[in-house]
């Protein structure tokens, strides 16, 4: 009794006590067990910590991520406050009024634009007669330099679409070897049926072909003489267009039809045989 006496007259213990580990001393003390249904304490559960080099890695990839997203928007900033200082350019129409223009591709061109300019151009290569286009006039015809043929004006309009390149010996070739001495003597016709054309594969910069499957049919007064297949693959290239300023009076209608035709900006750079199977 006198131990237990002096136990209870000793200060307190800095060290903190829990309750369950009161009730152990407590009992140890009286000699006496710790009650049976009394709740076992909870284990410390303690946890894992990365390693430090998962950590840095960690670090590190999300310092590069937010570096790059900084910069995307500093170009974003950039870029928006360029466009916003870009003064507008108005053009003046032909009825006088102001438009505001807007910028594109200068060496752009629609599918169906370079399809026709490839179209046209067959009809005027193949389909003679000697009468003058736009006009109900006899055609005289084109000379060819250095030689004795002449050619309607119609092939010599689709020239004016041909690079300068080969044009010269398109014309010589023409003259001498394809178009009958019938057609301008106003006997022979022909006309250029259409079977398939394909949609224009751009092939280079500003460069398009155009696949055409055809045939030109020619006819003797009023009999068919012959039916040629004219199977070409055309390479079209994107030029600057021509806007010529005519008078409403213009005395030679061919000549305004060549610049209608160079009006798409497209000349023909290349003709091949396409070869169908």
């Amino acid at each position: 009794m006198q131990q237990l006496k002096e136990l209870f007259q000793q200060p307190p213990d800095d060290t903190p006590f829990t309750t369950a580990q009161d009730s152990t001393e407590d009992a140890a003390i009286n000699g006496a067990d710790a009650p049976a249904d009394a709740p076992a304490a909870d284990p410390t559960v303690y946890l894992p910590i990365k390693s430090e080099n998962s950590l840095i890695i960690v670090m590190g990839i999300l310092g590069i991520a937010l570096l790059v997203s900084l910069v995307a928007n500093l170009l974003l900033l950039f870029n928006n406050r360029a466009l916003a200082q870009r003064e507008s350019i108005y053009v003046q129409q032909a009825d006088g009024t102001t438009a505001e223009a807007a910028a594109f591709d200068s060496t752009h061109r629609e599918a169906e634009v370079i399809k026709n300019t490839a179209v046209r151009w067959m009809q005027l290569t193949f389909e003679w007669d000697n009468q003058i286009p736009g006009s109900e006039a006899e055609d005289q015809g084109y000379a060819i330099e250095g030689t004795t043929q002449t050619i309607p004006t119609e092939v010599y309009l689709a020239s004016y679409l041909m690079d300068t390149g080969f044009r010269q010996e398109f014309l010589r070739l023409m003259g001498t070897e394809k178009i009958s001495p019938g057609v301008m003597q106003g006997r022979i016709k022909s006309s250029v049926r259409f079977f398939a054309i394909s949609d224009p594969r751009q092939v280079g910069e500003a460069l398009w072909e155009v696949d055409i499957v055809a045939t030109r049919i020619e006819r003797d007064r009023n009999q068919e003489v012959a039916e040629v297949p004219m199977n070409r693959t055309i390479t079209l290239e994107a030029v600057p267009p021509v806007e010529p300023v005519f008078d409403d009076l213009e005395p030679l209608a061919w000549r305004q039809q060549m610049y209608d035709l160079l009006a798409n900006g497209l000349v023909i750079v290349k003709v091949e045989p396409l070869e169908v199977g």
